[in-house]
């Protein structure tokens, strides 16, 4: 089996700042956010580097790279694809050149090298880089506290089924690498279903916008209505002892809807357009170091937004293969012809 190893190719630079680390694989797009826990700035050490890194001004570094090495049993419309993937986030959404400075909260080494490897092959054959990187599997942002490299393993039946998860997998990953780049740097907490949420929000708005269909037509659904009996649930991953990625998180999807129906509540209370509440939510463009992260962004507490959940109703599922109630999101979901570029161009 070849595998193809295409040359660096290069992210433009992003005036935002931030990123995270740490061994980070296990459910689909699932990244460590240890990073960002809340801490003061004697305790941890990214609220430092926040200080020294200007994302406006060159880095010494220079530009944030990535190495595909793309193996041959996907097919060749795949790889095709995945470069017009790539290449179209990296001029939407460039990484920020402050991912550079990104350090492993346990080892204190820089931890997000350029160019970032990504690995991507078919799950019909065994993991081509089993020598290299032992247990890889699924899709996510994964490191070892020296390094971190991307993970596309694209299930066989995707394509079989004409899945376009084969497709937007690519940009839920690459926003991972993005939110690295945006949020590490700041030195404060981002709950995880911001996370995972908008990775999710993010690859629905690319293939609505390239491949014309997503599941915000479904209304994402199943967003189950009693996971958000208690939405705090949602601020750690399920092996974190939290709901994010669990059975309560279908496909991210609640997840996924407390992010819109935070951008919904942004649009009434701050009296701002879709594209900047939508700007607001997934850049997150926190003060270095801020104690009440959520608080000055947003303009209102963790608390007083998972109270405004209860707005939303809940309604028979209708599908046979899920039984129980979902949330009703039709009313949070974004705009026909929304785009991440409107959508990074309104964000301050």
């Amino acid at each position: 089996m070849k595998t193809l190893v295409l040359g660096p190719i290069m992210a433009v630079f992003l005036l935002v700042s931030g990123c995270s680390s740490g061994e980070m694989s296990t459910a689909v797009g699932e990244v460590d956010t240890s990073v960002g826990q809340e801490a003061t700035p004697s305790e941890n050490s990214d609220a430092l580097f926040a200080q020294q890194c200007d994302p406006s001004a060159p880095h010494p570094k220079g530009a944030f790279e990535f190495a595909p090495q793309v193996d041959e049993s996907l097919p060749q419309q795949w790889r095709t694809e995945f470069g017009v993937i790539l290449a179209n986030l990296q001029q939407v959404a460039p990484i920020s050149q402050c991912i550079h400075d990104s350090r492993d909260p346990d080892t204190g080494e820089l931890s997000v090298r350029s160019p970032m490897s990504i690995y991507a092959w078919n799950s019909a054959v065994e993991n081509p880089w089993s020598d290299e990187r032992p247990g890889m599997g699924g899709a996510s942002i994964s490191g070892d506290g020296f390094d971190t490299w991307m993970v596309l393993e694209i299930p066989q039946d995707e394509f079989e089924y004409d899945s376009l998860h084969r497709y937007s997998v690519v940009a839920h990953e690459y926003w991972h690498v993005y939110q690295r780049g945006a949020w590490d740097a700041q030195g404060v907490s981002w709950p995880d279903w911001m996370w995972e949420g908008g990775a999710k929000v993010v690859e629905e708005l690319y293939i609505a916008e390239h491949y014309g269909r997503s599941e915000f037509d479904q209304n994402l659904r199943p967003v189950i209505a009693t996971a958000l009996g208690n939405p705090a649930d949602f601020e750690r991953y399920e092996s974190d002892g939290g709901a994010v990625g669990g059975e309560s998180d279908i496909n991210y999807n609640t997840s996924a809807f407390m992010v819109l129906a935070l951008a919904a509540e942004l649009q009434d209370t701050l009296n701002i357009s879709e594209e900047e509440a939508f700007g607001l939510v997934l850049t997150a463009p926190a003060a270095p170091g801020s104690e009440t992260p959520f608080l000055d962004v947003f303009g209102m507490t963790r608390e007083e937004f998972y109270s405004s959940l209860s707005q939303y109703p809940a309604m028979e599922s209708g599908e046979d293969w899920f039984e129980g109630d979902v949330v009703d999101a039709s009313s949070v979901m974004p705009s026909k012809g929304l785009t991440l570029r409107q959508i990074l161009e309104s964000s301050p």
